[in-house]
């Protein structure tokens, strides 16, 4: 386990070290000057002297190998900059909007998990019944249907139709539903076939005959026998989907004005503000590498076959 702990450590340090170099370039290269647009932003006129000084301010003016040098020094020292925009420190406020975004993420992956496992279960019991045909169009429709689009369809259907439920915000738990479903609908459906692709294979194994043999129940070996088999593949899709969903899903939180870490994110590339989008995406790779570790933990626990690899 130390072992495993250490490999991990290094991969993060590895992965921190190009997404931080590639987000750095990636921004240098992109056309737009960021003193132009925040002159502009505060109606200030963007003269020669005034760009001149801005750029000093913002530490522009520096030789990008200098530039460079000074925020990967930053990045491992936990000073990440300070907002253009806002003149706080980046890593405060990606700490401010990550309860937000964690409560969306959990709620959009207890809908997917739901999902999953139950129309999953319930197709494989009857492979070829009215409700496992009812799961393969559900299934369809979830991967067709974009989740941007998807929003759009509910706010219409039970904020404008209906009038149930708030379209925007984050005030109580009705403002979650919405967000919630539309993150975790179309990924369960997506994963709810192929739990039932993996029950179905496993099925016909000599050790599913062995437990009909022995006289078990039907319950008892699709949830004892096969379902622990089958839970692996699906152990990986929803903890890669957490991490992104932990990440900042931009789409979902920019159409429901969800105050998380997506929508600062697009926040900040429309108003070009480098350290916030560059401390956006180290943060973004410590979730996504943190979740990963987590999942491999998990799949150890469930398989003792890893454990002895």
């Amino acid at each position: 386990m130390i072992r495993f702990i250490l490999e991990r450590v290094a991969q993060l340090v590895i992965i921190v070290f190009v997404v931080s170099t590639l987000t750095f370039v990636l921004m240098r290269l992109a056309p737009g000057d960021p003193a132009t647009i925040l002159l502009t932003a505060h109606n200030v006129p963007a003269s020669e002297e005034a760009l001149t000084a801005l750029r000093k301010e913002l530490g522009l003016s520096e030789p990008l190998h200098i530039q460079y040098v000074n925020w990967l020094r930053d990045v491992f020292t936990g000073h990440w900059g300070t907002s253009y925009v806002s003149k706080e420190s980046v890593l405060t406020e990606l700490w401010n909007r990550l309860p937000a975004t964690v409560e969306l993420a959990s709620a959009g992956f207890a809908v997917m998990t739901v999902l999953t496992l139950g129309m999953g279960l319930a197709a494989s019991v009857k492979s070829s019944g009215w409700l496992d045909r009812l799961g393969r169009l559900f299934a369809l429709l979830g991967s067709s249907i974009p989740s941007f689009w998807l929003g759009f369809l509910l706010i219409y259907l039970f904020s404008v139709r209906l009038g149930w439920l708030p379209s925007m915000g984050r005030e109580d738990w009705t403002h979650l539903v919405l967000p919630a479903l539309t993150l975790g609908a179309g990924l369960g459906a997506v994963q709810a076939r192929v739990l039932r692709a993996q029950l179905l294979e496993l099925g016909d194994r000599n050790f599913v005959k062995a437990a009909k043999a022995r006289g078990f129940s039907r319950t008892h070996i699709l949830f004892f026998e096969i379902f622990k088999h089958a839970i692996l593949p699906i152990i990986t899709l929803l903890g890669t989907n957490l991490s992104f969903m932990l990440a900042g899903n931009v789409i979902v939180e920019t159409i429901f004005s969800w105050p998380g870490l997506g929508k600062y994110f697009i926040d900040a590339i429309t108003q070009r503000d480098y350290p916030v989008i560059q401390g956006y995406v180290i943060f973004a790779a410590f979730l996504i590498v943190g979740v990963q570790c987590l999942v491999d933990v998990v799949q150890a626990a469930v398989d003792p076959r890893l454990r002895l690899r």
